[in-house]
């Protein structure tokens, strides 16, 4: 076999790597007796989309983090890595099941790394499947270990329970990015201890997702992003005494996007938010773990991007 070859990402690869990161998801599902429940498998994906704005963003954003590893001009691997201040944050590592074997996948992890802005790292975090252990000890052996057990969860949206109203908290959805982006930094910061400005610009740039406000009196105190197909993250309250009412809030919303299904990724030990889940009847259909270098200060009051892929 031809040696491997590193290089940056560029636009005229999006495709393969979707392509890519969709097979080495369903050969993981297969190994490990998922595929046919998984809502992650890509027969119950959407079709291969025609735009790729969540690598465009990446590209723009944090090319020092995007990479690929080439084999006789075919992408064999990819690496996305974002920073927001002094936190880095792995959105991306997978290498093609037909590479294996070939060092690929701590060669880009090395090279995610060195991904870095002016404030130094603090904190590295990412989101993998739980059943996969080569994974788990790289990421351990780069100094990010686990934290929290995740459960992917779904509920029919027609089950969805109103629960007991805070008339004290009001909601209102929010479209303009550049009137909102300090006040969603500032829950970022009190929430997680990091701003991240540029991801809730992406949020906001999409058409099939609503970035939903909630406020006690003048003083904003929490936010939650809804999607169309019914998955509800990040959500982020400031304080833990509301983020129940927030969380069921939410469920209504996402119910009525009209999606078939309500989701969302529970935090293992966030009772709270198991107990809203469990309220709902919803169902665990896959089990992912958040690994970081150090813990993040209230993630009792968070709910994180459904897919993992960033905080």
């Amino acid at each position: 076999m031809s040696d491997v070859s590193y290089r940056k990402a560029r636009v005229e690869d999006f495709p393969e790597i979707f392509g890519l990161l969709r097979n080495s998801v369903d050969s993981l599902l297969r190994e490990h007796g998922f595929f046919d429940s998984s809502p992650f498998a890509s027969p119950k994906q959407p079709a291969i989309p025609q735009t790729f704005p969540w690598f465009e963003m990446g590209l723009k954003e944090d090319s020092d983090g995007f990479w690929v590893a080439t084999v006789e001009g075919k992408i064999a691997g990819i690496t996305l890595s974002w920073v927001r201040a002094s936190l880095w944050y792995l959105a991306h590592l997978f290498v093609s099941p037909k590479y294996q074997g070939l060092d690929i996948g701590r060669n880009l992890m090395e090279k995610a790394m060195r991904h870095h802005k002016e404030a130094p790292i603090t904190n590295r975090a990412l989101v993998t499947f739980a059943y996969n252990p080569v994974s788990i000890s790289l990421y351990a052996r780069h100094g990010m270990y686990p934290r929290e057990p995740m459960y992917y969860m779904e509920c029919p949206s027609g089950q969805v329970k109103a629960g007991p109203a805070n008339t004290k908290l009001k909601s209102e959805r929010v479209t303009d990015f550049e009137e909102n982006k300090t006040i969603l930094s500032r829950i970022d910061q009190r929430t997680l201890g990091y701003p991240r400005e540029k991801n809730h610009e992406f949020l906001f740039s999409l058409p099939t997702v609503r970035c939903h406000l909630y406020s006690t009196g003048s003083e904003p105190v929490g936010y939650a992003y809804v999607w169309q197909n019914g998955r509800i993250g990040p959500l982020a309250t400031t304080s833990p005494t509301i983020f129940q009412d927030v969380l069921r809030s939410a469920f209504k919303l996402a119910a009525a996007e009209g999606a078939s299904n309500v989701a969302l990724l529970a935090t293992g030990s966030n009772d709270k938010l198991v107990e809203v889940a469990l309220e709902q009847k919803m169902r665990i259909l896959d089990n992912w773990l958040l690994m970081s270098a150090k813990p993040f200060p209230n993630f009792s009051n968070y709910v994180i991007y459904p897919t993992g892929a960033m905080l």
